[in-house]
């Protein structure tokens, strides 16, 4: 070792301790002093670290930023689901009521669109700066949300996407720093050549927001691409209130959009007030058609009223009865009779008393009236031929009671000087047969079906006509032994319609011990355990 080497060993053994001592004060008395010089070199020392060791220090960071990331991303879900859950539980608000009915246009489910509720965003201001100076070049905001300091807020943006940029330079592709979040609420930044248009959005931004934002950018890279290219920080010479035009048209498009989502409640209730509205206009109408004619069927079915022309109108209980009767008695029945049926409140009795109702036309108008009334009964098919002073009624009914009806009816039509009948009784047809199973003599179902169905034919025969049985036989088994089947057949036809049918006529009964006419009781033994119904007027 030469001596000089011996000599800077034995200096730097003696210096050591004075000089350590020097820095431990020096540290102590002047801490501000050594963090200001060292302040600069912090950043690239970062760096540096991050380039060479970059799992270092994500592994360093983690436990911080783990923990504070986690801690957000719990306290936004907590919130996010007692919102959602309060409006759940308001159910029957008119913002529910609302939500579902667009649920169901739209053909999604409630859910979809409560998270889109609590997920919406809204532009609170936008700012064009430029990249090299960081200077903000034109500026829009919410005046219910403004930004304080938009320059200061815009140096900070610079300065952060320049960190983040030259932090990510060292990847081959180009790109930029999108966008900050902070708190509930994010700064998109969206970059061209020369400037970039940051906007503060509260909420979440979906597709449409980034879309709207590019085209704004595109356009004003279009329109003053130029200018921004030539400027040079004076912003006397700039432009910038024909951007703030273009860039206020993004802001006020968001804020009418808001503004059509907050439709009065009162407005989704329109829809069902109206539904409720014609459901309830649809049945008053009904109860009211239903009440008038109820009240016309009594009408008709009242001698006394059959011939005259009556008018009823029904209005929520409310009848109105008008037209002309010939007595003030007319008009007190007609009263009295619409009293009586369920429903009615209260009758607005408009019917006019006249004395004469002399008119030819008249007469033969109430003729044609009463008429259509008594054919709408069974058993009934009148005409009329009218030459004044002579009134014929032609066709048929089924029995002599029906015929004396129609002749006390016209009785009640005034000032018809003579009435000619030709009415004539013709009974309904009434030819119907009823099979009975092999060796049975109770009546099948088919059977009391066909014998219900003629009970209103038999009821209207009248006393002058019997009903005729003729029972026939299969020609399988005795003799006796059919007879006797014969017999029990015609007692229980009989039976069921004298007990269920309250039929009082006379019954004549045939009992013939062959099968009908024409039928083969090989091929079909079953059409010949029959009876065949008819009836016979009787001889006087």
């Amino acid at each position: 070792m030469s001596k000089q080497i011996q000599e800077e060993n034995s200096l730097e053994e003696a210096l050591s301790p004075i000089v350590n001592r020097l820095i431990d004060k020096n540290f102590e008395t002047a801490q501000d002093k050594i963090a200001t010089q060292i302040a600069p070199l912090i950043g690239g020392a970062i760096r540096e670290q991050i380039k060479s060791q970059k799992d270092d220090v994500v592994d360093a960071l983690y436990p911080v930023l783990g923990n504070m990331i986690s801690r957000y991303v719990t306290k936004t879900l907590e919130d996010m689901l007692s919102k959602i859950n309060a409006q759940i539980q308001d159910g029957l608000s008119s913002k529910s009521i609302k939500r579902k009915i667009k649920a169901r246009l739209q053909g999604v489910s409630e859910s979809e669109l409560l998270l889109n509720e609590n997920a919406s965003a809204n532009i609170r201001a936008l700012l064009l700066i430029h990249k090299e100076t960081g200077i903000v070049l034109a500026h829009s905001e919410n005046p219910n949300h403004p930004v304080s300091e938009p320059e200061m807020l815009a140096s900070m943006m610079t300065a952060i996407r320049s960190f983040v940029n030259d932090w990510v330079s060292q990847n081959s592709t180009n790109q930029e720093l999108g966008e900050i979040e902070y708190g509930g609420n994010k700064i998109i930044i969206e970059a061209s050549g020369y400037s970039y248009l940051a906007v503060i959005v509260e909420g979440s931004a979906y597709k449409a927001t980034y879309d709207k934002i590019r085209e704004t950018l595109e356009n004003i890279v279009l329109n003053h691409g130029d200018k921004i290219r030539e400027f040079d920080g004076d912003l006397d010479k700039f432009p910038n209130m024909e951007i703030y035009r273009e860039i206020s048209i993004l802001l006020n498009s968001d804020e009418k959009e808001a503004e059509k989502r907050k439709i009065h409640p009162l407005m989704f209730l329109i829809p069902i007030l109206f539904l409720g509205w014609a459901t309830y206009a649809y049945y008053t109408n009904h109860l009211n058609q239903e009440l008038t004619e109820t009240i016309n069927s009594q009408f008709y079915k009242t001698s006394q009223l059959t011939a005259l022309k009556l008018y009823v109108d029904s209005k929520d209980g409310i009848v109105t009865l008008k037209g002309n009767v010939p007595f003030n008695y007319h008009k007190q029945l007609a009263q009295t009779l619409a009293q009586e049926i369920e429903g009615v409140k209260d009758i607005n009795n408009e019917l006019v008393v006249i004395n004469s109702l002399e008119d030819p036309m008249q007469i033969s108008s109430n003729v044609a009236y009463l008429l259509r009334g008594l054919n709408s009964q069974d058993g009934i098919n009148l005409t009329y031929s009218y030459d004044y002073t002579l009134l014929i009624i032609k066709g048929s009914v089924w029995n002599e009671s029906l015929k004396e009806s129609v002749i006390q009816a016209f009785k009640s039509v005034k000032n018809i000087q003579e009435i000619q009948y030709q009415i004539n009784i013709l009974p309904p047809k009434l030819d119907i047969t009823i099979y009975f199973d092999k060796a049975r003599t109770a009546l099948t179902t088919d059977a009391q079906t066909k014998l219900i169905s003629t009970l209103s034919v038999m009821k209207n025969l009248g006393t002058d006509y019997s009903i005729k049985l003729t029972s026939y036989s299969d020609l399988i088994g005795s003799l006796l032994k059919n007879e006797k089947l014969s017999q029990k057949r015609v007692a229980n036809v009989v039976g069921f319609l004298q007990t269920q049918g309250s039929v009082t006529n006379n019954f004549i009964t045939v009992i013939t011990n062959t099968p009908p006419p024409g039928v083969n009781t090989i091929i079909a033994p079953h059409k010949a355990r029959c009876i065949a119904i008819s009836y016979e007027k009787k001889e006087n």
